[in-house]
C-alpha cells in the first residue's frame, strides 16, 4: 500500500476572514450552519496530518482528532468554536487504564480527556498551545504533586521558560498569567497551590487575535509546529506514565 502523501506545513490553505465568521453568535446553535462548520472542520484535520507527522519526527505519537461541528449535546447544543487537538495514543494510555481500572474508564479512553496540544479557531481569533482538561485530574495532580517540592517546581519553570514567551501558564479561565521566559520556581508553587485537580484546567497557551496578520498567514503552521515541538517538554512533565508516577497509587 502506498505511503499517504501529507502536504508540507508551508503548503497548507491559511485561514481566512471568513473561517472566523463561522462563530458569529447567531450560528451558535443553529444546525443550518452546520456545513459551513464542515468545512473548516476538515480544514483543521488537514492542517493537523502534518502537525502530527511532525512531531512524530520528534519522537511523540499522538492521536489527532478534531472536535464537534454539530450542535450536540455534548458541546452544550452549540458550537462556538473548532480545534483539533493532538492527544495521547491509545498504547501510551494503556497503562493509565490499568492502574485507574474500569471505574474511570470513559474518562481514560476520551481524547479530549488529557494532555493535549490545540489549535482552536473561534470568533475572536486562535489559542494555541497545550491543554490539560479539568477532568485529567491524573495528570494534574501528578504534576501538583511533583511540584510541591522545589525541585519539582524549579524543573517545571525551566521547561516553561524554554517556550516562546507568548504563551502563559494559565489556570482554567482565570486572569492571572505566568508569563513563560520569566517564571520562577516559587511562581508554580503559588500556582498549584490555587489549582484543584478534578476542578481547573491547566492551560500554556497564547493567543492571536484575528486582526493580527499572522492570524492569516501562510507562515502560520510551520511556526506553530516548531511551538509545538518547543511544548513536548512540558507535555512530558505533566502526562502520568510509569515513569512518571507521583500519584502513590498502585493499580488493581
Amino acid at each position: 500500500m502506498p505511503k499517504k502523501h501529507l502536504p508540507s506545513l508551508t503548503d497548507l490553505p491559511p485561514f481566512s476572514p471568513k473561517d472566523f465568521l463561522a462563530f458569529e453568535r447567531h450560528k451558535w446553535s443553529d444546525p443550518e450552519y452546520n456545513a459551513e462548520r464542515l468545512m473548516l472542520k476538515r480544514k483543521l484535520h488537514a492542517i493537523g496530518e502534518p502537525l502530527r507527522a511532525h512531531l512524530l519526527q520528534a519522537g511523540e505519537d499522538l492521536l489527532l482528532r478534531t472536535s464537534l461541528h454539530h450542535p450536540y449535546v455534548y458541546n452544550g447544543h452549540r458550537v462556538d468554536s473548532l480545534w483539533l487537538y493532538l492527544s495521547p495514543s491509545d498504547k501510551a494510555k494503556q497503562p493509565l487504564r490499568d492502574l485507574l481500572g474500569v471505574e474511570f474508564a470513559a474518562d481514560t479512553d476520551a481524547s479530549y480527556i488529557h494532555a493535549n496540544l490545540v489549535l482552536e479557531i473561534d470568533f475572536q481569533g486562535l489559542n494555541l498551545g497545550l491543554r490539560v482538561h479539568e477532568r485529567a485530574w491524573w495528570d494534574t495532580q501528578n504534576a501538583k504533586s511533583r511540584c510541591a517540592e522545589r525541585a519539582g517546581a524549579e524543573e517545571f519553570a525551566d521547561l516553561l521558560n524554554g517556550v516562546n514567551e507568548r504563551y502563559a501558564l494559565r489556570m482554567h479561565d482565570w486572569k492571572q498569567v505566568y508569563r513563560c521566559g520569566r517564571l520562577r520556581w516559587d511562581d508554580v508553587l503559588n500556582y498549584f497551590r490555587r489549582f484543584t485537580p478534578g476542578v481547573h484546567r491547566l492551560n500554556v497557551l497564547r493567543t492571536v487575535p484575528k486582526g493580527e496578520a499572522e492570524a492569516t498567514d501562510s507562515g502560520l503552521f510551520s511556526r506553530v509546529a516548531e511551538e509545538f515541538r518547543s511544548l513536548l517538554p512540558v507535555y512530558r512533565f505533566l502526562l502520568w506514565s510509569p515513569d512518571n508516577n507521583h500519584l502513590g497509587l498502585k493499580g488493581g
